[in-house]
């Protein structure tokens, strides 16, 4: 008797999993023989931590493995001996089984779109492609809904070109009839070498607003009645947990505090209440293009070099997209050599498979040590210090709440209230949260002038 239990609606741990393809599987296979065969038509989800299932249904998971920087796979939970006597539900069961239920969610994407469209056609729409799903997905039902609303507004499909895209998206894109491709003025790797190799990061993703939501701004009137729909889901990140069907710049103000659009235009999100696991099983249902990347294994299409891309995903792209991961390693051994980042603490390889993307000091742990004079001077001669001010790092913590203090955040203080280096300091550092209740500022400013310092190359940081 299986001890797998099979229920009859899809688990809730796997609301944002992807079917895994079979060029996705040989990949899996390939990286950990020791698994092999995978079963086929298994659904995966995870960042550097991957969690196999073997279908939507049931109650345990395959397997469980994870992905160090530098593309070291290992298992970390093998439970295929419990599914020796479970029969997993088949692929094509899986879709005719959510057939009802996924139809029944994009017909209200549908209606709820042609509601708005019918009420407001003197609006100018802007349906913007990224070759991906969710994309797909929002083309799908912008031409299903123009069949409903028996006339044809002003519309375009637009696609915004990163020009740091993979040759699959390119593709995709071309195929779609009269898509409006904007094309930027300056490329993107030519914008980080202008930067001084100053490569994006989790805290810094500037690309973004210069290639996606800057570019709107250039070729859009901003004195136009626009409406961009968007292929943006509310269960993507936590982000994006509050976003609506409809986004103003009053939303975007009572969000945000700002907005970053003109005042006349707004956004439509037709998508916004979907899964991700609805997502992949309307495309299969409804036959839709599916991008090679998602084939191969990614969870996400878009720029190839991104902070938020996993360390399973940098392996896909080392197979797949040699060339532009070549220059990238370039790039990133430019910015270790030229920029602040060696003084983080991080080897140049350390740099090159992954601590770009979150730069944060690796020297957390090296701080809790005795400040002998050995670790200072260490210190000092990695950071550029004087042994002075280098000793004032170690061990300390927030002079009003007592939490250890981070590297990053002492760094802060003394940046902005002066280091007082070779003279009596008697000052209580302070952690972010109580520096920026203690001098009125706002976490967000407080992030601001942080990655304004780091990218002034103070030494501090």
């Amino acid at each position: 008797m299986s001890k797998i239990k099979q229920s009859t609606e899809i688990a809730t741990n796997r609301y944002k999993a992807k079917p895994i393809f079979a060029e996705e599987k040989k990949f899996i296979e390939s990286r950990l023989p020791q698994i092999a065969p995978l079963p086929d038509a298994c659904w995966i989800y995870g960042g550097n931590t991957k969690t196999v299932w073997v279908d939507l249904y049931s109650s345990q998971y395959l397997l469980k493995f994870k992905v160090e920087n530098g593309g070291e796979f290992s298992v970390l939970k093998d439970n295929r001996s419990l599914f020796k006597d479970y029969t997993p539900v088949s692929l094509k069961d899986t879709l005719e089984c959510e057939k009802e239920r996924v139809n029944n969610l994009y017909n209200k994407c549908v209606d709820r779109l042609s509601n708005y469209v019918k009420n407001n056609p003197q609006k100018i729409y802007k349906i913007n492609h990224s070759g991906g799903k969710d994309s797909e997905l929002t083309m799908a039902i912008w031409n299903d809904m123009l069949d409903i609303i028996g006339f044809t507004p002003d519309y375009e499909f637009v696609f915004f070109n990163t020009s740091n895209e993979t040759a699959d998206v390119y593709k995709r894109i071309k195929q779609i009839p009269n898509i409006r491709i904007v094309n930027p003025k300056t490329g993107w790797r030519q914008w980080i070498q202008d930067k001084n190799y100053m490569l994006p990061s989790v805290f810094r993703r500037s690309c973004c607003s210069v290639y996606k939501e800057g570019q709107a701004q250039k070729v859009f009137d901003k004195e136009a009645e626009i409406a961009q729909v968007l292929g943006i889901r509310k269960f993507e990140s936590t982000k994006r947990a509050k976003y609506e069907f409809f986004m103003d710049y009053d939303f975007d103000k009572s969000l945000f505090g700002f907005s970053c659009f003109p005042k006349k235009w707004i956004k439509l999100a037709p998508i916004i209440d979907l899964q991700n696991v609805d997502v992949w099983l309307l495309l299969m249902i409804k036959n839709l293009p599916i991008n090679q990347r998602y084939l191969n294994g990614a969870s996400r299409v878009g720029c190839v070099i991104c902070p938020y891309s996993s360390n399973y995903e940098d392996e896909l792209i080392k197979i797949h997209q040699p060339h532009q991961y070549e220059w990238f390693v370039k790039a990133a051994q430019q910015q270790y050599d030229i920029t602040t980042a060696k003084r983080l603490g991080y080897t140049k390889q350390e740099w090159i498979d992954g601590a770009w993307k979150r730069p944060v000091c690796k020297n957390n742990d090296f701080l809790k040590r005795q400040p002998t004079k050995e670790n200072v001077r260490w210190y000092a001669e990695l950071k550029g210090l004087s042994e002075n001010m280098a000793q004032k790092y170690f061990n300390r913590v927030c002079g009003n709440c007592g939490c250890a203090m981070k590297e990053n955040q002492i760094a802060m203080f003394y940046k902005l209230c002066g280091r007082f280096e070779n003279k009596p300091d008697n000052r209580e550092v302070l952690c972010a949260k109580c520096f920026c209740k203690q001098f009125g500022i706002t976490i967000e400013e407080y992030r601001q002038k942080n990655i304004e310092f780091i990218e002034q190359g103070c030494n501090l940081f």
